[in-house]
């Protein structure tokens, strides 16, 4: 985005937040856009900085989504299927009469 002499740090801090606010409830690309228009940015600016957020937000659901599929990966899943094989082995052991057992 090429700042502009209007548009400072906090500026484009608030016109952030703002943006992602706006995204984060459901409004329309378009809609963000116009309200940043609406408060002094040129068009090109605005569209720029909706497009630049929504991708930031993206990014970050994608992130927790992969972070979420991580810790359930294994889990308690995994254990009681490794405690199932477990059992399943020493029954078939007691049942044929095998010589070993798994503790």
């Amino acid at each position: 985005m090429a700042m502009t002499p209007e548009h400072d740090d906090t500026a484009i801090q608030q016109a952030a937040k703002k943006t992602a606010e706006g995204l984060l409830s459901g409004r329309p690309r378009t809609s963000v856009a116009n309200d940043l228009a609406a408060d002094g940015w040129s068009e090109d600016d605005a569209n720029e900085l909706v497009l630049g957020v929504e991708e930031a937000i993206l990014e970050d659901a994608d992130e927790s989504d992969a972070d979420e599929s991580d810790d359930n990966g294994g889990g308690i899943g995994g254990w009681v299927t490794w405690i199932g094989v477990l059992v399943v082995i020493n029954f078939l052991s007691w049942t044929f009469d095998w010589p070993f057992w798994i503790y």
